[in-house]
């Protein structure tokens, strides 16, 4: 079963493709680039704020619209990580 962000388990273990696309709400564009950013959103994608599947020829491509509350929750993780 989906969950309210769109994040479906069952749908996520045929994706084949991955795509990220920026919200207008994220005011630094540099953060958003960092392929750092990009990779955490994707492995903790049943956290992201919105997930959208889309049938492909074989699978589904998982498409995560970034937004400020994903980009703030990476930052946030970030400085716990640095020493």
């Amino acid at each position: 079963m989906p969950s309210p962000n769109g994040f479906d388990s069952r749908l996520d273990s045929l994706v084949t493709e991955i795509r990220t696309v920026k919200s207008d709400e994220i005011a630094l564009p540099g953060d958003f680039a960092t392929p750092e950013f990009i990779s955490w959103l994707h492995e903790h994608a049943s956290e992201a704020t919105q997930v959208r599947y889309d049938r492909t020829p074989t699978g589904f491509c998982r498409t995560i619209m970034a937004r400020e509350a994903d980009l703030q929750r990476f930052l946030a993780g970030s400085r716990r990580a640095s020493p």
